[in-house]
């Protein structure tokens, strides 16, 4: 189908009063690559990195063996409680305390709010 539609196209196609493409004069285009020494030099140096042999277990246990956790010396007694805390932090505790208290205090105060609608 697509052959007959070319076929009737090049008598259309010959008669155009512009001339064919093979006879327009194109300027010559030059393509020059910069010498190298090798396919190296193309390459920056750290993407040639490549270790020598594998890594064994151990060898990977002893570079991971310094990032254990390490033990808390900021722990003492609450105040308000007793409980066992971070210096510097609120206890749970006492914490949780509060906020059941000021819940249940919102809780009442909704409640007593009346409905106008």
């Amino acid at each position: 189908m697509a052959a007959l539609a070319l076929a009737s196209l090049r008598p259309a196609l010959s008669s155009s009063p512009w001339p064919p493409v093979a006879s327009l004069a194109l300027p010559a285009l030059s393509w020059s690559m910069p010498s190298l020494q090798s396919l190296l030099d193309l390459f920056p140096p750290f993407l040639l990195a490549v270790p020598k042999s594998k890594t064994s277990h151990s060898r990977k246990a002893m570079r991971a063996a310094n990032k254990g956790l390490k033990d808390k010396q900021n722990i003492t007694n609450c105040p308000g409680c007793g409980g066992v805390k971070l210096a510097h932090h609120i206890c749970p505790n006492c914490y949780s305390a509060v906020n059941r208290q000021w819940k249940a205090k919102n809780r009442e105060a909704a409640n007593d709010i009346p409905d106008l609608s």
